[in-house]
């Protein structure tokens, strides 16, 4: 049976790890070529990424009368009962891809839930955001028929802290995009010291610089080990100042030029940006899924993880684990730059283990639950 089938494209328009979730996924979805009919549901003006609009022609746009915050006021805040399935055709499915769904009529509604660090770790949360997430996410899980975790560790986390019943949760993992390769672009390294100011050799950081991501501890245990491993070395911190970043940004001014904070990268530069770090280092509190250390596997480059949350269930042992203390970061940091044999382990098997996470296996697995909904 075809199935209408509405996703909210919003998302697909933010950066970090959200935007590029609701973009490799809807991307993925509309390339398969089913029978499905879909709508991308935007807010007033807003355009879906050309990678992904350029998926297929199978799918039609709808835009709302609002723009996004003010849908967000609408729906969320003044929680005013507009179902959105009726500004977009009544299809079988609404599928919203960040944490948040709408008031719905007739539709079955999937919400995806990518992390609940604001209720496991507050203290790194923005209080004002967590605040307003405790309130609106129940909501939005008690609309939804279906919820989707990108791990089974923020599975158990909903099941646990939202007390979703489990049969209404499913994992489905994220996915890395075949951009993603060990195999060097002619000129890539001249075209990150243009874009960026990088030289070699460096140590990378991908993410938003905010206290989550633990990059005070991964700036002083660097900054301890850096001496013995050569003095030619930085850390380059790459990603959007986010919220209570000003410890992190201090300590990185503290360190020098020894640490480098090149801002958000653009997506097509990510892979390059891997490629040519001599490790991805990412002692993050807590993550719902991690794509930064599977997107550095897929480019054979060495990750170091936090051993928390759900980053072993994604790196297995395709990783060097250390703790989130600065003690235990700076311990697997010398262990990974004085062993050869290590490094060599890493960068060999790591695309074997980064090509079991697929879009096109998400996609597949979410449609299945799609009509196993309908």
């Amino acid at each position: 049976m075809a199935l209408t089938i509405a996703f909210d494209g919003g998302p697909t328009t933010q950066g970090a790890g959200v935007g590029r979730y609701a973009s490799g996924l809807l991307g993925a979805l509309l390339a398969q070529g089913t029978a499905d009919q879909h709508t991308v549901v935007l807010p007033r003006g807003a355009r879906l990424p050309a990678a992904t609009s350029a998926a297929t022609a199978d799918w039609r746009p709808v835009h709302l009368p609002v723009g996004e915050r003010v849908a967000e006021i609408v729906w969320h805040r003044l929680r005013l009962p507009i179902p959105v399935d009726r500004l977009c055709g009544m299809p079988d499915v609404y599928h919203s891809p960040n944490f948040l769904l709408p008031p719905l009529a007739r539709a079955r509604g999937v919400v995806t839930v990518h992390d609940l660090s604001y209720l496991r770790l507050p203290q790194y949360a923005f209080p004002a955001l967590a605040e307003y997430l405790r309130k609106t996410v129940p909501r939005s899980l008690e609309r939804a028929e279906l919820v989707l975790a990108d791990s089974r560790n923020t599975a158990a986390d909903v099941v646990e802290l939202l007390h979703v019943p489990p049969d209404r949760v499913r994992t489905v993992y994220p996915g890395v995009g075949p951009a993603f390769g060990p195999a060097e672009m002619d000129g890539e390294l001249t075209a990150l010291a243009g874009s960026y100011g990088l030289r070699r050799p460096y140590v990378l950081c991908v993410g938003t610089i905010e206290p989550r991501k633990n990059l005070v501890a991964a700036i002083q245990a660097f900054m301890a080990v850096a001496p013995r491993l050569g003095s030619g070395l930085q850390l380059v911190l790459a990603g959007a100042i986010g919220w209570l970043a000003e410890e992190t940004m201090g300590a990185a001014q503290e360190a020098g030029d020894r640490v480098r904070l090149v801002g958000r990268v653009a997506e097509e530069d990510l892979p390059a940006l891997y490629r040519q770090a001599e490790a991805l280092l990412y002692p993050s509190h807590y993550e719902g899924f991690g794509l930064p250390p599977l997107e550095a596997m897929a480019c054979g480059t060495p990750v170091i993880v936090a051993r928390n949350s759900s980053l072993p269930e994604v790196t297995g042992d395709v990783a060097v684990y250390c703790g989130t203390d600065a003690e235990s970061i700076a311990a697997a940091l010398d262990g990974l730059f004085t062993d050869p044999s290590a490094q060599e382990r890493l960068r060999r098997d790591g695309p074997a283990r980064a090509r079991l996470f697929t879009w096109e296996k998400a996609a597949e697995t979410v449609r299945s639950l799609y009509h196993e909904l309908a």
